[in-house]
């Protein structure tokens, strides 16, 4: 396994009409990522916005290191997809927009690539699916990781914790290795991503990553869980 000795960041945050959250995320993670990166860049994807996302994100690349990328198509995997396509550097990884995570438990993951190829983070504990030790998460949000934890062994033989929490880092080979061509391209990509890697052979590490703050912000919607479940069948069997 090739260990990564410069630690330099490709980070993708897909951003459904995020405006009211996008710049404070944004100065939190280049503070986060200017005190241990050697390098870093931030590529913004706007994505079927029709409020003021793109113009915040247009604004902040002007000062800090930044790509601003804007497609017509909804969908967290459309967007991942196009962002990893314009990543520079050796780590590739995405964060949720609202970045509800703990700072700390992100440096680990990403100094966990000398060890392994792929670090996912997971917010509940083994047995349970209640993030006890952090911020509680939404109801909705805890329905779609359980389903996608069944769902993802199920079909895919995934024995993850939670393969939806919207925090993973991994090597840029892993990308340009697995069939790009993703049927999947909602929230279901993350298991679609997953399960290729899997396939072929790249090691998954899992790291229980609490919440440690909860904006009533998400794009989550039940309306969209039967379509990602479709996708889900038609990765599978066809």
């Amino acid at each position: 396994m090739r260990h990564i000795h410069e630690k330099r960041l490709s980070l993708v945050i897909p951003a459904h009409n995020s405006e009211h959250v996008l710049e404070k995320s944004i100065m939190e993670y280049i503070e986060i990522f200017s005190d241990f990166l050697d390098d870093f860049e931030i590529i913004i994807v706007c994505n079927g916005c029709i409020d003021g996302t793109a113009e915040i994100a247009k604004n902040l690349a002007q000062i800090y290191p930044m790509q601003v990328i804007e497609i017509i198509e909804k969908g967290k995997g459309k967007a991942l997809s196009e962002g990893f396509k314009r990543a520079r550097f050796e780590i590739i990884g995405f964060l949720d927009v609202d970045n509800p995570f703990s700072s700390e438990r992100i440096k680990d993951m990403i100094y966990s690539l000398d060890n392994c190829d792929i670090a996912i983070a997971t917010k509940y504990l083994k047995g349970s699916m209640k993030g006890k030790k952090g911020v509680k998460d939404s109801q909705l949000r805890r329905i779609v990781a359980l389903g996608g934890q069944l769902i993802s062994y199920l079909l895919f033989n995934l024995k993850f914790r939670d393969t939806q929490a919207g925090a993973k880092f991994f090597k840029k080979n892993v990308w340009h290795s697995i069939n790009k061509k993703t049927i999947c391209t909602g929230f279901d990509f993350d298991i679609e991503f997953l399960y290729k890697a899997q396939k072929k052979n790249f090691k998954i590490g899992e790291f229980y990553t609490p919440l440690v703050k909860y904006e009533e912000f998400s794009t989550v919607r039940i309306k969209y869980l039967p379509g990602m479940l479709w996708r889900l069948i038609k990765l599978r069997f066809f």
